[in-house]
């Protein structure tokens, strides 16, 4: 007998006689202090797995002694119940019911704070008595701590309820008896085998759609940066679905059955068996951290298990990154594992071939074929390792034929890479061969998955092996980084030949790029630094020139790729965080770009970046200031552009507003609008919002605001507001947003030599990250008029909605490791009219009316303000001058730093 299950024997042993002690003693007991014993009972033995998981315990031990020891519990409670109960019909409760674990509970695989599924199981409607030995069944068990999720079914109930109730359904799979009649659960068996042999289809189906749903809710994608380990995909729930499916389909649901009737090899058996293995240790441990039911692995509780998992900090991971890195190889191994049976259970047997049936297969060269979309190899499987650079040519062929890679190859490739050498890299062949799957738009995504999926791309490119499985903890990207990476690409593939009205002006970009596989290239490469610590972007850019060296590539394409792999991050930053109508911005862009080709691949590896980073993370807005940067720089790069013609883009921008406006305005009206604004108000401005401001201006004459809402989408609403300036006006608007709930995304403030204030915000609800609901903007106009007028107390209105909707004060079970102190820097080197303030701080509602109030206080006025938010981090960015229109000085940044330093600490410490 194996050591382990000696071992598992005496543990039952001691629970047993532990429960002989403390259970069988406390017949006598009732109320509160039956309650305590129970409660004493698990305590101590779970406190007895917690020492046997330190000395190594293996996670699927633990979970089946943690369910033999609630076996043993509920055992103890229908026999307690059974006894001190009234009789039933037969004159024993025992005979007419049974308790039956379902789900979990059923496959003995219990967590520490895992609920328990229970089905009640009678012969024929219940009796007066049955009914309430069950009730009194569940309130001891509620009693002694556990979460019971249960249901009572007579037998001949149970399969027409399951086929309404997937989740019943899927839970009866993996019934076992835990107390009462043996002979009401064999009914049941019987029941769903017949079940199971006529509706194979069915539950097939049922199996497939609960997957689907449960990837859609938790994430379908195995290198999530905060996964849940049951439910995303890779996690626990994937050899559960396949488990379903191999016994919908073959009558087999568990792994020492797949092995033993043939349907898996050795080798699959031990690497899932250990790949879930893990995952349970790992959950049963997030359980004893937190002190509940936590399947989801947040960036707080990542540092706690890997200490648990005994990992300690190297050159250039934290232990958190080694700990998850080896989670996601094992999550990889599982849902490779479950998506090869899964795909194998699915596919019903063959039928046989009819004669007028048109040939599935089609021989493509000597060595591959096509057959049903997916591409086979006909040779020896030895040639991959004598002629590696027939993998390329699969691939090659796969993406030219948009083919998938068979299962047969799939297996084939992996365990044929040793010829990828040194020698092989350096190859020019080679070089060829990769760049060339990189130049066909639109199907680069898939063929580099496929290259990562089978292990060729880390082995090609070992710089990429390094940035495997490694997540970011930076409350940002929401994928590993190689993942990130393959999604971005993917991005870029889906603008190839898209229809989107709104991505227009990308595919025009796309189009012109001159050579797309540098683009791709530039792509796959972005990231490669962080395999090596902090200080990506220049260690990013060194390794991209050698490996732009090691694919031969001329000294032009080299400078391209290096230069968009350094400045992978500016245009983002730019259009986020800077006054897109400050004038040097477009020229020193321009400069730092060089020229139109790298413009428009910039542009489009931008796109690409932020749509690969996470859900959520690309908005129409931030496509609308990446567009406008974009067609701000592009005139000064363009062919044949010069000085003058850029000078005269903004006298004929003037013209056309003029042209525009003539039959509804008077000309005088115009001209004396745009004398009294600064210059920068006519470098981003159109004939409709000039328009749109006259008309605001005119309102303002009988009223003390005046304001229009327009819709941006569904994830933003534009807020254009009309009022006599004063100090501290902006302020007090964006304490009035506060106070109603709303977020601030942008603001640009206009105000005219007269005294009339012009100001334009991007809101978005705080709660929900979507637009403002229209019946909402009446209320809010009132609170903005008063907050003008002087008459209502902002700062108490927000404090009021900060109190109300805070979250409710719980004791974390972990310490996050992300928390970061306020930041504040002045530049006065960015803008030429105005002093520019950053400030990065832990992100809060109403943070920026507190910095807007501390720069009133400060006698500043706001030009410009851009307040981007990510997750939990906030940077905002403010134009400011002093009361004159003046610059700061040295000496006055100095000292609003520690002013904004303050304010902000004081209100962390409230």
């Amino acid at each position: 007998m194996a050591a382990h299950s000696v071992s598992l024997l005496r543990h039952e042993q001691k629970v047993r006689v532990h429960a002989d002690q403390r259970l069988l003693g406390a017949t006598h007991l009732t109320g509160p202090a039956l309650a305590r014993e129970l409660r004493a009972f698990l305590k101590l033995e779970d406190e007895r797995l917690r020492i046997a998981d330190r000395l190594g315990g293996e996670g699927h031990l633990t979970a089946r002694a943690r369910s033999f020891t609630v076996d043993v519990l509920v055992g103890h409670v229908f026999s307690r119940v059974c006894q001190t109960g009234p009789l039933d019909h037969n004159g024993k409760l025992e005979s007419g019911m049974a308790i039956v674990a379902l789900g979990g509970y059923g496959r003995d695989e219990l967590a520490p704070f895992s609920d328990l599924d229970l089905l009640f199981l009678y012969g024929n409607q219940p009796a007066k008595q049955t009914r309430a030995a069950i009730e009194r069944c569940l309130y001891l068990l509620w009693d002694s701590g556990l979460s019971v999720g249960q249901k009572s079914y007579a037998v001949r109930e149970c399969v027409p309820a399951s086929r309404t109730d997937p989740h019943f359904q899927t839970a009866l799979v993996t019934a076992r008896l835990v107390a009462g009649n043996s002979e009401l659960f064999a009914e049941l068996r019987c029941a769903l085998e017949c079940e199971r042999g006529r509706n194979v289809n069915f539950l097939l189906e049922t199996i497939k759609r609960e997957r689907a749903e449960s990837y859609q809710k938790h994430g379908a994608a195995i290198y999530l940066q905060e996964p849940n380990i049951k439910e995303s995909a890779g996690g626990l729930r994937d050899l559960h679905s396949v488990l379903w499916a191999t016994y919908a389909r073959y009558g087999h649901k568990t792994l020492p059955a797949l092995h033993e009737h043939g349907l898996i090899d050795l080798d699959q058996y031990e690497r899932v068996s250990q790949a879930y293995d893990f995952l349970l240790r790992v959950r049963q441990q997030a359980h004893w951290i937190t002190g509940r039911k936590t399947d989801h692995l947040g960036l707080d509780l990542q540092p706690a298990l890997a200490r648990t998992f005994g990992y300690t900090s190297s050159e250039n991971l934290q232990p958190s990154e080694q700990f998850m890195r080896r989670y996601y190889r094992h999550a990889r191994d599982l849902h490779q594992f479950s998506e090869w049976l899964f795909g194998r259970a699915w596919v019903p047997k063959e039928s046989a071939k009819r004669w007028y049936a048109p040939p599935r297969r089609k021989r493509v060269d000597e060595l591959f074929a096509l057959e049903d979309g997916q591409l086979q190899f006909e040779g020896e499987t030895t040639l991959f390792t004598e002629n590696p650079l027939l993998l390329f040519r699969a691939l090659d062929l796969a993406q030219s034929t948009n083919a998938t890679l068979s299962q047969d190859l799939r297996d084939t490739m992996p365990r044929n890479l040793s010829g990828v050498d040194r020698e092989f890299r350096h190859s020019s062949d080679v070089a060829q061969a990769f760049l060339a799957l990189l130049s066909r738009r639109g199907r680069v995504g898939q063929t580099l998955r496929l290259m990562c999926e089978v292990g060729l791309l880390g082995r090609y490119l070992p710089e990429f092996e390094r940035i495997s499985l490694l997540i970011q903890h930076d409350l940002y990207h929401h994928y590993t980084v190689d993942e990130h990476t393959l999604r971005a690409i993917e991005a870029l593939d889906a603008l190839h030949g898209s229809q989107d009205e709104g991505r227009a002006l990308l595919r025009a970009a796309l189009d012109e790029v001159k050579d797309v596989s540098l683009l791709y290239l530039a792509l796959l490469l972005h990231d490669l630094g962080k395999g090596r610590g902090r200080g990506h972007i220049p260690r990013g850019a060194h390794i991209a020139e050698h490996i732009c060296v090691r694919l031969r590539l001329d000294e032009e394409s080299k400078t391209k790729v290096v230069r968009l792999v350094k400045q992978h991050v500016l245009m983002a930053h730019l259009s986020q965080r800077r006054d897109l109508r400050e004038p040097r911005l477009a020229a020193d862009f321009a400069a730092q770009v060089g020229n139109l080709d790298v413009l428009n691949m910039l542009f489009l590896l931008t796109y690409a970046d932020l749509n690969g980073v996470g859900p959520g993370v690309w908005s129409d807005w931030k496509g609308t200031l990446l567009k406008e940067l974009y067609t701000c720089t592009r005139p000064l790069l363009a062919e044949r552009a010069s000085e003058l013609v850029v000078a005269d883009h903004f006298a004929a921008l003037k013209e056309q507003v003029i042209d525009s406006l003539i039959d509804k305005t008077p000309l005088s009206e115009i001209e004396r609008h745009f004398a009294l604004l600064p210059q920068r108000y006519l470098r981003a401005v159109t004939p409709e919002t000039v328009e749109l401001h006259l008309q605001l201006i005119r309102q303002l004459n009988s009223d003390s605001l005046a304001c229009c809402w327009r819709q941006q989408g569904d994830f933003a609403t534009e807020l254009t507001i009309c009022a006599r300036d004063r100090h501290g006006l902006f302020a007090d608007l964006a304490g009035a947003l506060a106070a109603n709930g709303i977020e601030i995304l942008s603001a640009d403030i206009n105000t005219r030599e007269d005294g009339i204030a012009i100001d334009s915000f991007i809101l978005r609800t705080s709660a929900t990250h979507r637009a403002l609901d229209e019946h909402r903007l009446p209320g809010i106009e009132r609170l903005l008029r008063a907050s003008i007028e002087g008459a209502t107390d902002v700062a108490a209105l927000v404090e009021r909605w900060r109190t109300r909707h805070a979250p409710r004060n719980m004791r974390p079970a972990v310490t996050a490791n992300h928390s970061k102190a306020p930041h504040v820097v002045c530049d006065n080197d960015v803008a030429e009219a105005t002093t520019v303030v950053e400030i990065r701080a832990a992100d809060e509602h109403g943070l920026a009316y507190k910095i807007t109030r501390a720069l009133a206080a400060f006698g500043l006025d706001i030009v410009c303000a851009k307040i981007a938010t990510e997750k939990s981090d906030a940077l905002d960015v403010f134009y400011v001058t002093n009361g004159d229109g003046s610059k700061l000085t040295g000496q006055q940044m100095l000292a609003l730093e520690v002013a904004l330093m303050e304010a902000l600490a004081k209100e962390k410490s409230r």
